[in-house]
Formats: C-alpha cells, structure tokens, sequence
C-alpha cells in the first residue's frame, strides 16, 4: 500500500510539473488558450486595398497588405525596408499589467533575417518607457513546397506605474522582404520583461566626444581609378557618368595633391575610401581578381549605361601596362603619399559594385581580394566600408553579416534616395552615427556630400552639431576638388571646423569607434554612499569622457557639476559626490 501511494504521489507530482511547464510555455509563447486576446489581425480581411486599416500604421511605404498567409484568409502584411516599421493600434492598458505579443513571420527575401519589438508605454501621449527585445530570427521561405511552419515573435512586458496606454512596433534588421500574419497581443501572467531601449542612466549624462569639443567632424574621399565606378558608372547615381573615364581618372589623380594640401596645415586626418586597383602600381603580369566576375546584375534596368557588363568581365578593359603608362588605372604611387600624411585609407569595395545587387559569394570574395591586395602596400585591413553609388538599398542579413565577419566595424554612404525611405538607416538630419539594426557591431554613420553648390549648407550642418554633440562626414570623390572654387568651398568648410575651436576631427571610423564605446557605459548613481559609478564594460581604452551630473549633484571635491574621467577596459570610475544644497 506505501508503494503504491508512493507511485501515485510520484505520479501526480510529474503530472503537475508537467503541467505547470506546459503552462508557463504557452504564457512565454504568447498562445495560451487562457490569455485574454486584446488585439488580433481581424482588421486585415475589412481592408479593400493594399493599404494597412486605420490604427496601423507604417514606418515607410515599405509596408502593405498582400495575398500571403500562414492561414485560409490569403491577408497577412508585407513589410520591407530596413527602415520600414509596422506599428499595432494602440491598446488601453493599466499599471502593472503584464501583456505578450506574438506574430508568425517568415522571410522572401535572398537570406534568412531578424525581427525585434519596441514597446513604448505611455501615459496618455506621453512615453514614459521604452522596452526593447532581443532580435529573433524569421526563417526564409523555401517556395511553393515549404510545409514548415512560420517564425514566432514573442516579446512580454509588464506596464509601468502610470502607464495608459501600449503603443508596439515591429522592426527588420534588413531589406529581406518579410511576411507578418496571426498577430495577437495578450493579457498575460508571465514573468518575462524587456529591457529599457536607453539604458537608464538616472540623469547622469554622458557626452560623446573627449574633452573639450561639442561635437566631430570626419572628412572622407570616394577615391577611384578608372577602373573603379568610373568604367562602370551608373547613369542614374553618377553626375558625371557621361565624361570620359580616363579624364576622370587623371582627375581623381590630381584630387590627391589638391586634397592632402587642404588638411595640411591643420594636420586633420581624412578618409580615403578606395577601389582595389588603387593599390596597383600596374598590371603588366595580367593579374585576375575576384576570379574574372561577371555581374549578370549590371543591367540597363539596375542603372547601368550598357548591358554590356551582363557578359563581359568586370575588369576586361584593364590596360595591362602600369601607372607610367596609363596613369589613370593604377594609383599605387599615391598610396604611400596619403599615408605618409598621416591619412587613413578605407575600403570602398574592390570592384566598385553595387552593394544591394551583389551576391553573398560575391561579397567574400571582394571584401577578401581588397584586403590581400591592401597588404601588399602594407595598408591594414578594412575596418570602414563607403558604399559605391550609396548602394546599401537591398542588402540581406546574411550581406550585412559577410561585413561583420570580415571585420567592417563602421560604414557610410548608405542609401538616402528621398523616394525609398524604406531603405534609409541614417540622415544627415540626425547627426549620429546609429547602430546598424540586427548588426549592432556595425556603426552607420550619416555624410553630407560637399560640392560648391552646397557649402552653404555644409556650414549650416556644421552649426547644427554644435548644439547637440552631433557628427557628420563631409566627402565628395577627389575630383571634385581640383578647381579653383572647389578647392574654396572645402577650404571654407575645413577653414570654419578649425576656427570653431570645439569640433573633433578624426577618421570616421574612430569617431563612430568612440560613440559605440561612450554608448556602452554603464552608470550607476548610488546617493546614500555619495558615489556615482561609472563602469566601461568593453575591452577597450576609453579617454577623457566627460560625465555631467544632474542638477541635484555636484562633485563632492570642488562643487562641479561636470567632470572628466579616462576609464580603463573592464574597469569602473567611481565619482564622490554631494547633494547640491
């Protein structure tokens, strides 16, 4: 009789485990049957058009209702652009009510991808927080015959004191096309919650660039051969696609004597963005690259002047002489000049192609063949990336993830086209460099194209960082500097960064290195043992970071209310302060 008690309670304990974890999965997936539905996708069928109904809304035109579904109905919402978003209507809420959401997703894009939520509660219009989740994959659609179930995004959050109302946002970490259907949000008792988007730093702030500037400036060249984007212009992206190659060659030569001389005589550090054949001093071997490719994606249609390069080798019109000869082709002269100046040298691709365009195989190969052929002039390998003709519109996760892999840490000259706000990362406007979404490792940081047309407004962007800690890229192709008034207009611009006295000047890689490292500070206020801690969780040096306290505090030592710190790898600052009487 013990035993068989024994069995039993035995049994009803498994039973109950068992049980209490079905329980707490289907809560954590967000489908218990027991979960209240708060919001579904029912809205979808009502739509007559392609439009989203009313209370969704779209980060970009990106976003739209089409005939593909997990389910019967054929509704779900299509979404693309790594700057597109799709936003669920708001939803009245409580303090400390705890809500899930879910939705099926799955990619049609070239490559599997990534979606995340951000939720922002509010009180009344207001945000009173901002909770972001962890990026979660979406599988890529294999085709008619794909069985397999659709990707679950789940995310879970429990409503802050004060809090009125939901307001939950979808986001890509690419230009994969992505399908969204069975969205559901949910009361809910699990336990999980999301982080805070910003890091709560309790009104200590954190300024971005080291001591004594207000704000960086990053100066770059997209410097090509011709046989960079010169032989392979796009017509629509190129304003000088109809001169002659060689011509602009000899100019993109002679752009290197009038830019070194600009920056001379206050000793700032460009960026030169280059091709592969830059390095070359010649070609007289007849050397192959990349394997001889041909980019069947170099059409008529994609922008290009001829279809010519559907058939024909990329690199089919190299002269086979060397840079006496055909100065035009090959730079490697000039290479120990730029350096020699103190001047960072970057890539802008071997091939100069287009980014969006180009398969993943493709990618390997170029971003590989820059860095052996960089070597051979004793040039580091690539940690910054100038996309040709801004072609970042169309990149897969799996695209951005060959540039993680080869070590890319910052990149620029990404997509702007006013009419494809789908596909924007950074503006101008917003003066930062910004984490690239699903790539956080990557910095995109935003660049102000600098012709003599448009000084007046390079000065005026100039004034605006100034007061907002901001940072911009002021580049133009190193032809573009060789007139008289073009030499003026970035004289002026160079002239006016130096006269200001507060702006930092360095590589754009550096500057976009130290916002990613001054964002990853962690502080800590603890007011009862007087201390505000400031901890540098990354590996690296981190100088001169000015820490500003809030009003409430001031530096136990002299009263201040600002203070510079220099913070060691893995390593914490510790401020004694004082209440502010």
């Amino acid at each position: 009789m013990q035993r068989y008690v024994a069995g039993v309670m035995v049994f009803c304990v498994i039973v109950l485990t068992s049980a209490s974890w079905w329980a707490v999965t289907r809560e954590l997936r967000c489908d218990a049957p027991w979960q209240a539905v708060v919001l579904d996708d029912a809205d979808l069928l009502t739509s007559s058009d392609n439009r989203l109904p009313a209370g969704w809304v779209a980060g970009a035109p990106g976003v739209r209702i089409g005939e593909f579904s997990v389910d019967a109905n054929q509704r779900s919402i299509h979404m693309l652009g790594i700057g597109s978003w799709l936003q669920l209507p708001d939803l009245a809420v409580h303090s400390a009510q705890r809500m899930c959401a879910s939705v099926l997703a799955i990619s049609d894009g070239t490559s599997a991808t990534a979606v995340r939520m951000r939720w922002y509660w509010m009180h009344n219009d207001t945000v009173i927080a901002e909770k972001i989740s962890p990026w979660q994959p979406v599988r890529k659609w294999q085709g008619e015959a794909d069985q397999h179930a659709w990707s679950r995004i789940v995310a879970t959050d429990q409503a802050p004191a004060g809090a009125t109302t939901v307001r939950i946002r979808l986001e890509p970490a690419s230009d994969d096309r992505i399908y969204l259907d069975y969205v559901r949000v949910r009361t809910s008792r699990a336990l999980a919650t999301m982080p805070l988007a910003t890091p709560d730093r309790q009104g200590v702030r954190i300024r971005p660039w080291p001591a004594g500037y207000a704000a960086a400036v990053s100066f770059s060249f997209d410097w090509e051969t011709a046989m960079g984007g010169l032989v392979h212009s796009r017509s629509v992206d190129d304003p000088n696609a109809e001169l002659d190659p060689l011509l602009r060659g000899m100019r993109m030569r002679e752009g290197i004597t009038t830019t070194l001389a600009v920056f001379a005589p206050y000793n700032y550090a460009a960026t030169y963005y280059v091709n592969g054949y830059n390095f070359l001093d010649g070609n007289r071997e007849q050397r192959r690259f990349m394997g001889d490719p041909v980019f069947a994606w170099a059409t008529p249609a994609n922008g290009w002047q001829t279809a010519a390069w559907q058939t024909q080798p990329w690199f089919v019109r190299d002269p086979y002489t060397d840079a006496t000869h055909d100065p035009a082709w090959y730079f490697g002269d000039l290479i120990p000049l730029v350096r020699g100046a103190g001047h960072d040298i970057q890539s802008h691709t071997f091939s100069h192609f287009y980014g969006g365009y180009a398969t993943i195989p493709e990618w390997q190969v170029d971003l590989q063949t820059w860095n052996d052929v960089a070597a051979e002039k004793h040039v580091p390998a690539a940690r910054s990336l100038a996309f040709p003709w801004s072609s970042s519109a169309g990149m897969s996760y799996a695209a951005w993830q060959t540039l993680a892999d080869a070590g890319i840490t910052s990149v620029t000259r990404t997509s702007w086209n006013p009419k494809l706000p789908q596909y924007h990362i950074v503006n101008a406007a917003e003066a930062r460099c910004r984490p690239l979404p699903g790539h956080e490792s990557i910095m995109v940081c935003p660049d102000y194209y600098l012709t003599v047309e448009r000084a007046a407004g390079a000065l005026a962007v100039l004034a605006d960082i100034r007061t907002k800690d901001g940072m911009i890229d002021f580049w133009a192709h190193t032809e573009e500097v060789i007139s008289p008034e073009q030499i003026a207009a970035w004289q002026s611009v160079v002239d006016a960064v130096a006269t200001s006295n507060d702006v930092w000047v360095a590589p754009l890689r550096t500057i976009a290195r130290r916002q990613q490292l001054i964002d990853q500070l962690v502080v800590r206020v603890d007011v009862p043992s007087g201390q505000v801690v400031v901890v540098n969780p990354s590996r690296f040096h981190v100088p001169d970071v000015v820490v500003e306290l809030p009003d409430s505090l001031v530096v136990a030592a002299n009263g201040a209310q600002t203070v510079v710190v220099t913070l060691a790898p893995e390593s914490d600052v510790k401020i004694d302060v004082q209440r502010d009487e």
